[in-house]
């Protein structure tokens, strides 16, 4: 089955893609992502499912795990959301 993603972190995904906000993510490793959010997407390169979300860091587009998303960080100035942890 699909991984359980925190509803709310998938709420605010969704948004910042709607909206192609310019976000930090801070993975669980500690490691930190920023560029703008692209869309959301089923990566099926493993066995399993992994729902990623898709931004463009520095020229490039990544894919970024949701279930390795610690906190998601708005830095474009936004109604919906600046800061938010999982």
């Amino acid at each position: 089955g699909v991984m359980n993603i925190a509803c709310q972190l998938y709420d605010y995904i969704e948004i910042a893609c709607m909206y192609n906000l310019e976000v930090s993510a801070v993975l669980k490793d500690g490691e930190m992502k920023s560029g703008k959010a692209l869309t959301t997407v089923i990566d099926k390169s493993s066995n399993v499912p992994v729902e990623c979300i898709k931004m463009l860091i520095n020229g490039t587009t990544q894919k970024i795990a949701l279930n390795e998303i610690a906190q998601l960080h708005a830095i474009t100035d936004n109604p919906h959301f600046s800061t938010v942890s999982f």
